[in-house]
């Protein structure tokens, strides 16, 4: 019997091993994969690269890290606008797909990276909201008292510029981001983003009579915090638009 167990334990750490060596071969062929990638600059399977290397190893911090990294550095440098608006979507994406994977110094880096694309707050107005581009995203002050989903008269205020842009578009299409502070359990914060989110667009159907469907919403909880370093601070619990279409 105990040369049974001994036979079946010495299979199993054989086992891991081999299994925890063809991962670490993945990671690095995935790493390689990524280098090249970011060598040139973004073309039509950029993005098919990148998600191939991220499927053989998916849960390394330093891919997203990188290729986070190469859509920033993009979405600053491409000469066509709606290009830069789409890497700086796909920057953030990937910051934020990178924060959930692991742990380690990458996590906290795009923490803060993530913080600064998320951070900037400017009053909505019309000439605003047609200037940006598809996928862009336009952080406005629509905030929230605490542990609340209640629109303040100022965030009425901000909805009113966006209702009436939207209301003559007809057909433009966006998206209401939910987000909160730190405060509270993650199932509850996330469930409060969206609330804070359909709040928004409920004032902008009942009053503009938008379209509903010309509407998502979406909730992010604290996951996205526009302040790392005060993740109870009150900027952090708001709304942003994505537009997606004009």
């Amino acid at each position: 019997m105990r040369k049974i167990l001994l036979r079946i334990v010495i299979v199993s750490v054989i086992g891991l091993w081999c299994a925890t060596a063809s991962l670490a071969d993945n990671c690095t062929d995935a790493l390689k994969m990524v280098d090249l990638a970011r060598a040139t600059p973004p073309e039509a399977s950029t993005q098919e690269k990148f998600q191939t290397a991220l499927k053989l190893c998916p849960s390394n911090p330093q891919l997203y890290l990188l290729i986070g990294d190469y859509y920033d550095h993009w979405s600053k440098n491409d000469i066509n606008p709606e290009r830069q608006a789409y890497f700086n979507y796909l920057a953030t994406e990937y910051y934020a797909s990178g924060i959930k994977s692991g742990k380690g110094d990458e996590v906290t880096k795009m923490k803060f990276k993530l913080a600064a694309l998320e951070s900037g707050v400017e009053d909505i107005t019309e000439v605003g909201i047609r200037s940006i581009k598809p996928y862009a995203r336009l952080n406005i002050r629509v905030f929230f008292e605490f542990n609340s989903s209640e629109l303040t008269k100022g965030a009425q205020e901000q909805l009113d510029v966006l209702g009436e842009y939207l209301a003559e578009a007809g057909s433009s299409q966006i998206i209401l981001e939910g987000h909160t502070d730190i405060v509270g359990s993650e199932p509850y914060n996330m469930a409060l983003s969206k609330e804070r989110a359909a709040s928004a667009k409920g004032y902008l159907v009942s009053k503009f009579g938008i379209t509903p469907e010309s509407i998502e919403t979406v909730g992010y909880g604290f996951e996205r915090l526009a302040d790392v370093d005060d993740p109870f601070n009150p900027k952090n619990r708001r709304v942003r638009i994505r537009k997606m279409s004009n």
